[in-house]
């Protein structure tokens, strides 16, 4: 937890195959795929899988890099590192898993120091979780919660129906957000799956367009914005591949929209999940 700077899903990883978690003597652990028995001197070893995924994962990375630069051009990439340089702290190199029990909040567990170079990915990584961070401070709700439930409601209510085309994100993970809403008095549920914002919740949206308005990156906006405009170079790399369980049901028809406008169809906020994956992670 110390290395990676935020909580980890060690008995996911440990039920997906990626970790041991201790002494398992040749059998499942008492515990196992859960965090029960789970203490800080436990010993975590990679799976013979695990050592494989550490060891490609470095070149997916670069290979990455070396396309967003075939596409965007290395001056568009250089100004995003530039600017986002100036943001990105020593924290996890990618948004920590949100929980439903703790208000979907973004929670680290300090800055590590290293001298690892850092990639385009983690510096994005590093900045976006430096933003939300601070966003939260003096927030409620979570930043994921106002960015892609709350703001897109609206006046009038949403049916449940619309709220993952509107908000970016999978059906699963609308529905614990306005489970959460609902708990916290923010949301109402009216006949016909309609949701509607109470006062509370409004209040909420208001709170959270009037911080997100205060915020003001210049240089990164104007990177970002030049890297966004290139509307193409975008869906090139958004497309799945054949075969890809981005193009099979459940996930197709939020891909095919993804692919006609990937800024519209996107969440304003990444939702990591214990699910996983896309749309229910970024």
């Amino acid at each position: 937890r110390s290395r990676t700077c935020a909580a980890c899903n060690l008995g996911g990883l440990e039920r997906w195959g990626w970790i041991s978690v201790g002494d398992q003597r040749g059998g499942r652990r008492e515990g196992y795929g859960s965090h029960r028995g789970i203490k800080g001197e436990t010993v975590l070893r990679p799976t013979r899988a695990g050592s494989h995924a550490r060891r490609l994962w470095p070149a997916v990375i670069d290979e990455v890099e070396r396309r967003w630069r075939d596409r965007f051009g290395h001056g568009t990439v250089e100004a995003v590192r530039d600017a986002l340089e100036r943001l990105a702290n020593h924290g996890p190199w990618s948004l920590p898993e949100i929980h439903a029990s703790n208000g979907f909040f973004t929670n680290t567990t300090g800055e590590g120091v290293t001298d690892e170079p850092r990639s385009t990915a983690a510096l994005i990584g590093q900045a976006l979780t430096a933003l939300t961070l601070d966003h939260e401070q003096r927030s409620k709700p979570a930043l994921p919660l106002g960015a892609n439930v709350l703001r897109v409601i609206g006046d009038g209510g949403c049916s449940l129906g619309d709220l993952p085309h509107r908000s970016g994100i999978s059906k699963e993970a609308a529905a614990m957000a306005v489970n959460y809403l609902i708990k916290e008095g923010m949301v109402e549920r009216w006949p016909e799956r309609t949701i509607v914002l109470t006062h509370r919740g409004l209040q909420a949206r208001n709170e959270y367009e009037i911080r997100a308005a205060a915020v003001n990156h210049p240089r990164l906006r104007a990177a970002l914005e030049e890297l966004l405009s290139r509307r193409e170079a975008l869906v090139e790399g958004l497309a799945p591949p054949e075969g890809c369980w981005r193009s099979e049901r459940p996930y197709a028809a939020q891909t095919r929209r993804l692919l006609v406008d990937p800024t519209s169809a996107l969440p304003w906020q990444p939702m990591v999940l214990h699910r996983g994956g896309w749309p229910d992670g970024a």
